[in-house]
């Protein structure tokens, strides 16, 4: 059985662990806007939620071809967490703390970069 000391300690370390989370504004918060070149070019737009959370916007032609969401990995270094668009298989790696990085799309890839609006 837990002592009520360590039963209370834990919540209030739980407490303040949740207010640490809610209270977190990512430093990549915001739009960033820029193009991928390589076997494809387009535009890309990643908007940056306080969490980190990312929504990724790629446009062709200045159409929306498609519209995915990632997020940043953790320890502020601003690395992407490459997920894959489930639509076309779209994956982008880098930094947002470098602005730039590669992208691959099955056999075919090339680099990207962003700027903060």
């Amino acid at each position: 059985m837990l002592s009520p000391m360590f039963s209370c300690s834990y919540i209030v370390d739980e407490m303040y662990l949740h207010d640490a989370q809610n209270n977190y504004i990512s430093p990549y918060q915001g739009k960033w806007v820029g193009s991928y070149i390589g076997d494809m070019n387009g535009t890309i737009i990643l908007n940056v939620s306080k969490s980190g959370n990312i929504e990724v916007i790629r446009l062709v032609n200045s159409n929306i071809e498609e519209t995915y969401f990632t997020s940043l990995l953790g320890g502020g270094s601003g690395a992407l967490n490459p997920s894959l668009s489930p639509i076309s298989g779209f994956k982008l790696y880098g930094s947002l703390e470098t602005k730039s990085g590669t992208w691959k799309q099955q056999n075919i890839g090339g680099s990207w970069t962003v700027t903060k609006q």
